[in-house]
């Protein structure tokens, strides 16, 4: 049961803790080899477990701990532990904030993979950490270029026109029983490099969201085809749902977009692909269903998107769903004053995290609600430690 699958996992949390705090009395130096290596496989089980519980101080905790149980030259002996100790760290950092965190141990990683696909999941949390300091075009960009590596090339100025045409040179995909059934009945992808082009396709198409709509457009097709002509992956589904934006907002078919952006759900229920349900749920919410069910009801998606991004440890796509969320309640005639009071409280919650950075959207549209209310005074920004203190330094953000 779920309880029972809980409770091995803090068990494992605890004892874990307990054969670590040995280290003080009997230094890890004086391990034999083998010892060695068990206490590295534990410790680094245990930083990814953490992670998967979007525990990421804990998870550093364990990283470090596995450090100090390798031995010398641990990348030649021991390669795919320490990548993996790499890996979990490089994540662990970004969650918790330290920019530097990121930069040291990608570094490492970078400079001793042994092939591209090694340095994949370090440089995804590089490209996370760009766009989270503000740096979305940077984010893109080396999204692309890493894309190119795994074969798969997009130009990178495209208009409307070029979208169009890029349909018109085939027939457009119809939902029906058949492709339905393809997604109940299909097996997980062993293409390694198809697998990775989806996965970075999904990171940075929130970024083409925001620079690049109908690059977007493009990107979603390609992760559509990989996925009917190599097989589906969970990340199928957010190309799923960014077709059915191209099918609404580019051909005004609404009927059908919706109905692609349901099957995409099929595709998580196939894959019991939980952990992205409410990223999925925040794209529907914000694509199809804005044409489908009114704003009121969405207002309360969105709160509940928040909460269980947040839970999934996804802050990034909590911080969006916090600004739609925000935005439809001034739509809907919410009082002011409380919804300031509910900006406030994301404020303060995001800043317990350590994670401000993703929050800079937020943090503006705090800043026009506080405008509209009267109260000048108050400083949405005095949560964030960045470049940011005032209206003046933001428009200088902006402009740069």
């Amino acid at each position: 049961s779920t309880c029972e699958h809980r409770l091995s996992h803090s068990i494992s949390f605890i004892a874990i803790d307990q054969i670590n705090k040995a280290k003080d009395t009997d230094s890890a130096s004086a391990l034999s080899p083998q010892l060695k290596e068990v206490m590295t496989s534990l410790n680094l089980s245990a930083a990814e477990l953490a992670l998967d519980f979007a525990d990421a101080s804990s998870a550093l905790s364990y990283v470090h701990n596995g450090f100090l149980f390798m031995g010398e030259n641990s990348w030649e002996v021991a390669y795919k532990p320490c990548l993996r100790l790499h890996e979990a760290a490089c994540l662990a950092s970004y969650l918790n904030a330290s920019p530097a965190g990121v930069s040291k141990y990608s570094g490492l990683i970078m400079e001793h993979a042994r092939v591209l696909e090694d340095k994949i999941k370090a440089s995804c949390v590089v490209i996370q950490t760009s766009a989270s300091n503000g740096d979305t075009e940077g984010a893109i960009n080396s999204g692309l270029d890493l894309l190119r590596q795994l074969g798969e090339v997009f130009p990178w100025n495209i208009s409307r026109d070029d979208v169009l045409l890029a349909f018109r040179s085939e027939k457009e995909h119809i939902v029906c029983n058949e492709t339905k059934s393809r997604i109940l009945n299909s097996t997980m992808q062993i293409d390694v490099k198809k697998k990775w082009s989806l996965k970075l396709m999904d990171l940075i198409a929130p970024y083409l969201f925001v620079l690049r709509p109908n690059l977007l457009s493009l990107i979603a097709k390609r992760m559509v085809d990989i996925s009917f002509q190599h097989g589906f992956v969970p990340e199928s589904a957010t190309g799923f749902f960014l077709h059915s934006y191209t099918l609404i907002n580019i051909f005004d078919n609404i009927e059908e977009g919706y109905r692609w952006e349901k099957l995409a759900l099929v595709i998580l229920d196939r894959f019991d692909a939980h952990s992205r349900y409410p990223k999925v749920k925040f794209y529907l919410t914000i694509f199809a269903a804005t044409w489908k069910v009114p704003f009121q009801s969405s207002i309360v998606e969105l709160q509940s998107c928040h909460r269980e991004l947040l839970l999934v440890g996804d802050i990034e796509f909590a911080a969006f769903s916090s600004q739609r969320y925000i935005k439809y309640c001034i739509i809907c005639g919410k009082s002011l004053i409380d919804v300031e009071k509910e900006c406030a409280a994301i404020s303060m919650e995001v800043s317990k995290l350590n994670q401000m950075n993703n929050t800079l959207g937020h943090m503006c549209i705090h800043m026009m609600v506080l405008e509209l209310i009267g109260e000048r005074s108050r400083d949405p920004f005095a949560l964030y430690k960045g470049p940011i203190s005032n209206c003046e330094d933001l428009l200088a953000y902006a402009s740069d």
